[in-house]
Formats: structure tokens, C-alpha cells, sequence
């Protein structure tokens, strides 16, 4: 599983100005709208990040990938889009500071976790529950090292207390995967796990 992940380093190349800048991952769903709760709450996840010094990487579409790159873009912040030509009727959103295509869904999930330092995971449906439990299982592995995972919402602390409790996820996985309410408390958890953590 670890094989089919691009180096770090390598997964970073060709992002405009973005040199050896930290990236974190934003996942969501794709339908929320400027002004709703889920839309401005990504927006100032996005905010934090780019203020915090992180570049911002997601889906590169609508929703919560469009909030969060916008509010990195606004903070004077980068946002890299990892999009698909499996959805020919998509477009990129419009804040995005570099586009990376990919060939499928696979592909793309891939190259998101590569590109990042840690993981921000905001409510979704199936597509966002798919990327956050290949990020889990890809801890599982061994793969993503100290990345952190920062699920924010309330809803994810029942589900993911359900699923170890039933055997399903092991209680080694919350070493690396924390639940919080806040933004601010999502981009304070990343700090925390990553400060002197250096690149190799």
C-alpha cells in the first residue's frame, strides 16, 4: 500500500510557489453553498491554515473544497486542486492557485494524501466517509507516518466510538485521528502534532 504513495517531496513538485511549504488536506462534501454553516466553516478552516503558514490542498471542486480554498486564497494563502477528467461537466472552482489533474477517483485520492502533511476532514456523505477511512487504514499500514487526521464535528465522535467499540477500528487509530468542534481547534491540533516534525 505504502509503494503506490508518491514521496512527499516528490508528490509536491510543480505546485506554483509553493516550495517546501506544509500542506494540509481538506475533505468534504461537495454541496454546501456560500453562506451556509458547512461552507463558512470551511472557509475559515482554509483561513487558519494559510495564516498558520500552511498551503491548502483539496477535491479542487464546489462545496467544502471550494470554501477552503478560498479561505486560504483570501488569507494571502495557496490552494492546490486535485481534480478528475472522470467528471468532464466539473469545473475547477475559481480559487484555487494550481490545478493538478488526475486520471481517476483512485488516482485523485491518492495524490491528496500525498500531497499533505495532515488531514482535515469536515462532514460529507459517502465520498468524504471513502477518504477518511482510506486515510485510517493507510495509518493502519504504516504509511502516513505522524500525519495527523482532524475530523471536525461533533457527528464523527459517535461513529467513530460505535466502530471501536464493535471491533471495527482499533484504538491505535486515535493516536493519529482526534475529533473537534472548531476550526480553531482543528488547526491547534495540527500544530501540535506536527511542531518538530521536519521533512526527510
Amino acid at each position: 500500500a505504502c509503494a503506490m504513495l508518491p514521496r512527499r517531496r516528490d508528490a509536491g513538485r510543480g505546485r506554483k510557489g509553493m516550495g517546501n511549504e506544509r500542506s494540509i488536506a481538506v475533505f468534504g462534501s461537495s454541496e454546501p453553498r456560500e453562506g451556509e454553516r458547512s461552507y463558512e466553516e470551511a472557509r475559515r478552516v482554509g483561513a487558519l491554515l494559510a495564516r498558520s503558514g500552511y498551503g491548502v490542498v483539496t477535491g479542487g471542486y464546489g462545496g467544502v473544497m471550494e470554501a477552503a480554498s478560498r479561505g486560504a486564497v483570501e488569507s494571502g494563502g495557496t490552494a492546490v486542486g486535485v481534480v478528475s477528467r472522470i467528471f468532464p461537466g466539473r469545473a475547477p472552482n475559481r480559487f484555487l492557485t494550481d490545478t493538478v489533474e488526475t486520471a481517476d477517483l483512485h488516482d485523485r485520492t491518492r495524490q491528496l494524501v500525498a500531497r499533505a502533511d495532515g488531514y482535515v476532514v469536515l462532514p460529507g456523505k459517502s465520498g468524504t466517509l471513502a477518504e477518511l477511512f482510506s486515510l485510517l487504514a493507510l495509518h493502519r499500514a504504516g504509511c502516513l507516518g505522524v500525519r495527523p487526521v482532524v475530523l471536525v464535528g461533533g457527528a464523527f465522535r459517535p461513529l467513530l466510538r460505535h466502530l471501536a467499540q464493535e471491533g471495527m477500528l482499533e484504538p491505535e487509530r486515535f493516536d493519529v485521528a482526534r475529533v473537534v468542534d472548531t476550526p480553531e481547534e482543528a488547526i491547534e491540533t495540527i500544530e501540535s502534532f506536527l511542531a518538530g516534525v521536519r521533512e526527510v
